[in-house]
């Protein structure tokens, strides 16, 4: 059954979908790169049917292998920016702002309100419900604040 499977051009285009699915689903740059020489291949074959599935895949795994080193140390040397330096670190966009004392701070713990949620909140000093604080840094899910 697997003697009548044709290696061609084909082929190689719905695995570089698959790829780039992959790709898409879990995200780590190398995906692409193996895609990207399954196109090339896919060029290959159609334009020379004749070649074997042997060549065919030593082709493949030589210009995955050039291409995830080549695409790797491109990025190595050109990382991504993001826009939002603090997108996985919510803690830190709060830092500098004031916020009221929803309950009060004593044994140096108390909570504030962000929006529509209640965030934990760690000081070295003992408050009132209504209380103004700032937010100075954050540790995890809680939010440290002296009082502003």
């Amino acid at each position: 059954m697997l003697e009548d499977f044709v290696f061609n051009h084909w082929f190689w285009f719905v695995l570089s979908l698959v790829l780039l699915g992959l790709e898409m689903a879990l995200p780590g740059v190398i995906f692409m790169w193996l895609a990207f020489a399954s196109i090339v291949v896919g060029g290959v074959v159609f334009f020379d049917p004749s070649i074997s599935w042997e060549v065919q895949f030593i082709i493949f795994s030589v210009l995955g292998i050039v291409s995830v080193y080549a695409g790797r140390t491109y990025l190595r040397k050109n990382p991504i920016v993001s826009e939002d330096e603090n997108l996985n670190d919510r803690g830190a966009r709060y830092v500098g702002k004031k916020y009221t004392l929803e309950r009060e701070l004593t044994n140096g713990e108390g909570k504030i309100r962000i929006g529509d949620s209640l965030w934990l909140v760690r000081g070295n000093f003992e408050s009132e419900v209504g209380t103004s604080v700032r937010v100075v840094g954050s540790d995890g899910v809680v939010l440290i604040v002296e009082p502003a």
